[in-house]
């Protein structure tokens, strides 16, 4: 059984959806992730845009498909900008540049949400005086 993989990303939705008519005209049957997420959070919140997902089997024939038609494929070890901030960031805490990326994210939120809650402690007991 395959299983679906990403082979797009898009900042709006409407992109994405070009992306997908295209490919169903060809006979790949695929699918926009995160659509409505990224409609209703944009310009608050990254959620990581729309995603055009595919099965994995018909990864080859949709890449040959993009390219015909202007799409720029990266290579496959190629970071966005993001990802290498926040990669750039925790290769200099010591016990975060052997963590996987997610867990690296994961622990500099948590440690964003602790500092915020320091901080609103701290001006609860401030304003108590």
């Amino acid at each position: 059984m395959d299983k679906m993989v990403e082979i797009a990303r898009f900042q709006y939705p409407s992109q994405a959806q070009t992306l997908v008519a295209l490919l169903k005209s060809e006979g790949i049957d695929c699918y926009v992730r995160n659509e409505v997420s990224s409609q209703v959070m944009a310009g608050y919140v990254d959620v990581g845009g729309a995603r055009v997902e595919l099965l994995e089997s018909e990864v080859s024939r949709a890449i040959e498909i993009m390219k015909a038609n202007g799409y720029e494929i990266p290579d496959e070890d190629e970071q966005t900008e993001q990802i290498k901030a926040i990669s750039g960031w925790a290769k200099h805490i010591p016990f975060l540049k052997n963590l996987s990326l997610e867990r690296q994210i994961l622990f500099l939120l948590l440690l964003v949400a602790v500092c915020v809650g320091l901080l609103v402690f701290m001006g609860s007991l401030l304003s108590q005086n």
